[in-house]
């Protein structure tokens, strides 16, 4: 997948070896393997396959991030996402068919925080390798949980994508994850600039006995890496999302640089909802990414045409807050 005489030049962060990285491959695919065979042998067994398959999408988000943070090419952890929201939903299924004695929540966004960034970053990846296609069903993870609208950072990402989501002043975790909203809060570029910069060197040290991931390059032996790589990944959706001028923070290590221009390269696309509602929103201050009627709740009445590359109007006065356009037909 990653030849090994550019290896070291192609990894997105330092600590992972060549060796560890395809060893670890290696006992996941043999982990696949197993893992099919308890499966089979649970049949009826409903609490035994939400078991397993848990350990199934464990396993395929894992070796996803590990793959990112390898250098593998951005064109084919695109295509591999899939893998990953297919998996979790197979294992959200079967956790929603448990008895209600045996019920527990597949994805306890409260718990650990390492399932709640997981969780966003699995987001984070859908909007910037432009697999708005999948944010719908990333949603349907969480949906008529008690997690659903029951966080601030969570319902400023589905904004862009889905529709009537609640604005929200709580969140799960004040740390760090403040320091995110009030850097996506302000008013003016500079202070949006320097409060994500504030963010994203804040982030790791603000995982320290919070996160289990916290650490774990420092276990990395050449048999496996318990590391996948530490990635502040909404920062990268939010820069994206808010046109954020990124060049004083681009280098930061856990700055996910390469797919925020991943991301900046390719036009945006429709999300496609069960209803066959089309959404396609961007912020005022963007270039328009299509020709047709737009709309913008922050103002009444503003509906227009706009041609592809035209400047979205911002409306500062406004009540309703950001400037969010959204299509509304050719």
């Amino acid at each position: 997948m990653i030849d090994k005489n550019c290896f070291n030049e192609r990894r997105r962060q330092p600590y992972l070896t060549y060796t560890a990285f395809v060893n670890t491959l290696k006992r996941f695919e043999q982990d696949r393997v197993i893992l099919a065979k308890k499966l089979t042998e649970c049949g009826g067994d409903v609490l035994g396959r939400t078991e397993v398959l848990g350990q199934i999408a464990f396993t395929e988000w894992f070796c996803f991030q590990i793959k990112h943070t390898a250098g593998v090419e951005l064109d084919i952890l695109k295509k591999e996402l899939s893998a990953v929201v297919d998996a979790y939903e197979e294992y959200v299924s079967e956790c929603n068919s448990l008895a209600e004695d045996d019920y527990y929540s597949p994805i306890a966004l409260d718990d650990l925080m390492d399932t709640y960034v997981g969780y966003i970053n699995l987001i984070c990846f859908c909007i910037l390798l432009h697999r708005e296609d999948l944010i719908p069903r990333v949603y349907g993870l969480i949906s008529k949980s008690q997690f659903d609208g029951d966080d601030a950072v969570i319902e400023e990402l589905f904004k862009f994508f889905l529709e009537n989501r609640p604005e929200l002043d709580h969140w799960i975790w004040e740390k760090p994850y403040r320091n995110l909203l009030d850097a996506i809060d302000s008013e003016e570029p500079v202070e949006r600039v320097e409060g994500m910069k504030k963010y994203i060197k804040l982030w790791y040290r603000g995982m320290k006995g919070q996160a289990l991931f916290w650490g774990k390059h420092e276990k990395i032996k050449d048999t496996f890496s318990p590391y996948f790589g530490y990635w502040a990944m909404c920062a990268g959706a939010f820069t994206y999302l808010y046109n954020i001028d990124d060049s004083s923070y681009e280098n930061e290590l856990v700055y996910p640089k390469d797919l925020v221009d991943y991301a900046r390269s390719a036009k945006r696309d429709f999300v496609c909802l069960e209803s066959g509602v089309r959404i396609l929103r961007v912020l005022g201050g963007q270039l328009c990414p299509i020709a047709g009627a737009w709309f913008s709740p922050a103002k009444e009445g503003s509906a227009r045409s706009f041609k592809k590359d035209d400047l979205m109007p911002v409306f500062p006065a406004s009540e309703y807050g950001e400037t969010i356009w959204q299509w509304i037909h050719d």
